[in-house]
This record gives C-alpha cells, sequence and structure tokens, in this order.
C-alpha cells in the first residue's frame, strides 16, 4: 500500500497468463483516481522502442510523449540499451528459472538499478499514487518484488492474481487475433491447446505460489470481473487504497479514459464507452478434443480455482 507518511507510489501487478483478461482488469484498475495503467512494462524493451509498437494512446512508443517523459526522468541521457535489456529481461524470466524465483533467488542487482528509477518515474510523470502493471508474467513479477523496495517506492508491491478458465483461454490463443500495431493482417500469437493448456499450469501455479506469500493474498476469476465487476473492482482497489467512485460502472458499461499502455492485447487501444462482458464463444467454438486435452492437462490446478469439466462449469 501507499505509505501514507511519504506519500511513496504504491505498485499493483497483475499476475497469471496470457488471455485472461488482463488488459481490461488494468485499464479498470487504472481509469480509478490516483492510478495510472501502463500496460505490460515488461515488453517496454521490445515491442515498445525496438520494435515500435503502438502505445495505447495511439502513437508508436519511441514517439509517445509520456514514455519520452517517462525515460527521460528515469534515466536522462543515459538510457539503458533496449536490446540489452531484452536480452537481460529475457534470461532471468524463462520458465526454467521459476524453481529458483519460487525459492527465493535474488540475481537482481543490475535489473534493480534499471527498474527501480523506471517505474518511479512513471510514477513521477503521470502524477498517480499506484501504478498498474499487467505484465503477467510470474518470473517478472517476482523479480520486480526484488528489484523494486527503495526510497522511491513502496517495498511490498501488491500481486493480483487474475485466472481465466483454461479452455476458454486455449480458444483465445488458438483464434486469429487482429494486432493492428503489427501492420496490415497481422494477428497476435497463436498456440495449441496442448502447449496453452502446459503454460497454463505452469504459470498460475506459479501466480499462486507467489500470492500466498502476501499478508493479504488476492485472487480474481475473469468469470466473476465479467459477472460482477463494480463489486471484484472495489475488492482489488481496497489492496493498494484506491476507491471505485459511485457509477464507475453503470449497467456493465464503463467509460475508459485513452492511457498509455504498452504493447500487449489490442483492447488496450480501444477508449469511450465499453461494454463489460464474458467472451464465452469457446463453448462452441473449441473442438471436443481441444477440449479433453486442455481438461487432462490442467486438472487438478484448474478444479481448485473452482473450473469443472462440464461445458457449464
Amino acid at each position: 500500500m501507499t505509505d501514507a507518511a511519504t506519500s511513496r507510489p504504491a505498485m499493483l501487478v497483475i499476475v497469471g497468463t496470457g488471455r485472461s483478461g488482463s488488459t481490461l482488469l488494468g485499464r479498470l484498475l487504472g481509469a480509478l483516481p490516483g492510478a495510472v495503467h501502463v500496460g505490460e512494462v515488461r515488453f517496454l524493451w521490445q515491442r515498445g522502442l525496438i520494435e515500435a509498437r503502438l502505445c495505447g494512446c495511439g502513437v508508436p512508443v519511441p514517439e509517445c510523449p509520456f514514455w519520452r517523459a517517462v525515460l527521460a526522468e528515469a534515466y536522462g541521457a543515459r538510457r539503458p540499451d533496449p536490446a540489452a535489456m531484452h536480452a537481460r529481461l529475457t534470461a532471468v524470466t524463462r520458465l526454467r528459472r521459476l524453481p529458483s524465483w519460487l525459492l527465493g533467488e535474488r540475481p537482481v542487482t543490475d535489473m534493480a538499478a534499471v527498474l527501480a528509477p523506471l517505474y518511479a518515474a512513471i510514477a513521477t510523470i503521470s502524477g498517480a499514487r499506484v501504478v498498474v502493471d499487467s505484465s503477467k508474467l510470474p518470473t517478472y513479477a517476482a523479480l520486480l518484488a526484488a528489484a523494486l523496495p527503495t526510497a522511491e517506492l513502496d517495498p511490498a508491491p501488491a500481486l493480483v492474481h487474475l485466472v481465466r478458465d483454461p479452455r476458454a483461454a486455449a480458444y483465445s490463443w488458438a483464434t486469429a487475433t487482429p494486432a493492428p500495431d503489427r501492420g496490415p493482417g497481422a494477428v497476435m500469437e497463436r498456440r495449441g491447446a496442448a502447449r496453452s493448456a502446459l503454460l497454463w499450469t505452469a504459470w498460475n501455479g506459479a501466480a499462486a505460489a507467489l500470492v500466498r506469500r502476501q499478508s493479504s493474498p488476492a485472487r480474481i476469476r475473469y468469470e466473476d470481473l465479467v459477472a460482477q465487476p463494480g463489486a471484484e473492482l472495489a475488492r482489488l482497489a481496497a489492496l493498494v487504497g484506491l476507491s471505485v467512485p459511485r457509477d464507475f460502472i453503470a449497467d456493465g458499461v464503463v467509460d475508459l479514459p485513452s492511457d498509455h499502455a504498452l504493447p500487449g492485447n489490442p483492447m488496450r487501444l480501444r477508449s469511450g464507452a465499453i461494454r463489460i462482458e464474458g467472451d464465452d464463444r469457446w463453448r462452441t467454438g473449441l473442438s471436443a478434443r481441444d477440449a479433453a486435452v486442455v481438461q487432462v492437462l490442467t486438472r487438478p490446478l484448474a478444479a481448485r480455482f473452482g473450473y469443472g469439466t462440464r461445458a457449464a462449469a
């Protein structure tokens, strides 16, 4: 939480797997008074600065006034090399590093010197009390937990575990989703059912382990978020001292302003009145074979999170 005595900004990090609704959750939290959502910050170096994909405001990241100001505030004229940062982050957040992270490994001295000023600068330039990062990757969240405790940042980033029915996630991974910031006809990364299920198990298991270490463990299911967004959002906002204004969500519709979310789901490029509703296309679109593969590979973790084997679960 934000330290009342020093007014240090707080961090809220969404952890889990891809195609779980993290962009929606991040944008809802970031639209609350006192907060800013900056998308998947782990992709700043590769997708943002190297590939020059679009910021949530619609401008290529290297040309975005917000990110230019953040980088200048964080590093001055000594900005880290994006390619070197991408390579280093990839190395320390690989899946095979997961056991050592869960056992408390802290190989982060060089990363702390880069990431701490970056997140402090995001808070300074935005003027926000809470910075919301929807990077999801549990190993990156563990890295932040080790690297960010400084005099400028709250020493305990709040982790929120977002989980979605593994069959819905598998269907989303298999579906061709347009990626407008990658050029005409481009689509987001796609994965098969087996790989999606294995990663769902690995990352959600890791996310659950990380969140359990907090004094106030926080988990939210995508299905609950879209069913009762006001109540679920208020529960999570309270973790970092935020509150949900009255009529923030009216009849399932929220008015989302444009933000500066880094490249991820193209939903970050939408603004204005947005209806919060679940995506249940997987119920008819996911083949029986793929559904069976996912169910086998995600038991018993899926049951632990309340997902049964019936199509209507």
